[in-house]
C-alpha cells in the first residue's frame, strides 16, 4: 500500500472512527464492504463468480422477453393498458389529495397566526 493511500486511509478510519466500517466518503470493497480489503484475490473471485450469474441472468432475460412478447403480448398490451388507466387514476386522486391537504394546512396556519 502506498504512502498516499495509507494516508488517505487513516483519514477515512478517523472520520468514521473505527476500522474497517470507514464513512460513507471512503472506498470500499463491493464484494466484503470494508475500506482495506483484507483479500484482494478472494474478493476478486466472489465478485466474478456474482458477475457470472448476473450476466447469465441477463441473458436469460433477454431471450425470453421477445418469447414472452410472441406467446402473450396482446394479453399483456391489454393488461398494460388496464394497468395504465387504473394507475393514472390513483395518481390523479393522490395528487387531488395532496392539494386538499396542502390547502388545509394552508388555511390553518393562517388562522392559528392571526391575531386574536
Amino acid at each position: 500500500m502506498s504512502a498516499d493511500c495509507t494516508a488517505e486511509q487513516a483519514a477515512c478510519e478517523s472520520q468514521s472512527g473505527a476500522s474497517g466500517a470507514g464513512s460513507s466518503a471512503c472506498p470500499k470493497c463491493p464484494c466484503c464492504g470494508q475500506t482495506v480489503c483484507p483479500d484482494p484475490v478472494a474478493c476478486g473471485m466472489k465478485m466474478w463468480h456474482s458477475a457470472f450469474f448476473q450476466a447469465m441472468q441477463a441473458v436469460q432475460i433477454d431471450i425470453l422477453k421477445p418469447k414472452i412478447q410472441k406467446a402473450w403480448g396482446p394479453m399483456m398490451e391489454k393488461a398494460a393498458d388496464a394497468a395504465l388507466e387504473a394507475i393514472g387514476t390513483m395518481w390523479s386522486s393522490g395528487l387531488g389529495m395532496a392539494k386538499a391537504k396542502a390547502d388545509f394546512r394552508k388555511k390553518l396556519e393562517q388562522l392559528w397566526l392571526e391575531k386574536k
